[in-house]
């Protein structure tokens, strides 16, 4: 009896091992934004200093911001989020570039790396005179990876409705875009931030064509 539980633990840690394998690079990047985010719920002179502030970034040569912005959240809510639409996204990329190509883990830090480079430098640009500006959450790098995974499975199926039916990729991010400005309209909620959801988005969709050139499928 002990052998045999000790047999289906290994078996469940062999194939939990195995599911992991399929995205490492997401792995280690939502442990990472997990550690830093808590890290800075403590500490908000700390945490303040690694936001997305376009002026700093201008004026004081602070080009670190562009990067650090990711990994450091709003609240706890806004951590939560992320890093749930980071595994659901960013692990489907991940894996399906592992499956389909050579060096998939890399394809994807380079996806996810200028997904985030081009939100936060669009950002930057927009906002470069607005010294209240400020940014942070890995909502651009998220959107860029939505974005890359929709161009190349467009027709996979993301959710079913009842009466809609079948709702495919290439459909569920545009119902993500507009989900988020109406949101936000309605709301006035400042912690959504367009630039970053729009250029993050734009800049996936660039970064997928450039690392994944040859696997782009679209509906026929």
């Amino acid at each position: 009896m002990v052998i045999e539980k000790y047999n289906m633990f290994n078996m469940s840690f062999a194939t939990l091992v195995r599911f992991l394998s399929n995205f490492p690079v997401c792995l280690v990047l939502g442990t990472a934004i997990l550690v830093i985010s808590l890290a800075g719920f403590h500490n908000r002179g700390y945490v303040f200093r690694l936001f997305l502030h376009p002026v700093s970034i201008i004026r004081d040569r602070q080009y670190y911001r562009l990067f650090t912005s990711d990994l450091v959240h709003h609240n706890l809510f806004h951590l939560i989020l992320n890093e749930a639409m980071l595994f659901t996204y960013g692990g489907n990329l991940e894996t399906h570039l592992n499956r389909k190509l050579s060096f998939g883990s890399i394809r994807f830090s380079a996806i996810y790396i200028f997904s985030c480079l081009f939100a936060s430098v669009f950002a930057t640009i927009r906002n470069r005179r607005d010294f209240g500006y400020s940014s942070a959450g890995a909502s651009g790098s998220i959107m860029g990876c939505l974005f890359g995974f929709t161009i190349l499975q467009p027709g996979m199926v993301a959710f079913a409705l009842p009466v809609v039916g079948n709702v495919t990729n290439l459909y569920f991010s545009l119902i993500v875009i507009i989900g988020v400005v109406v949101y936000r309209q309605r709301r006035n909620n400042e912690l959504l931030n367009h630039d970053l959801h729009f250029f993050g988005a734009l800049g996936g969709l660039v970064g997928t064509l450039i690392f994944c050139p040859g696997i782009i499928k679209w509906p026929g």
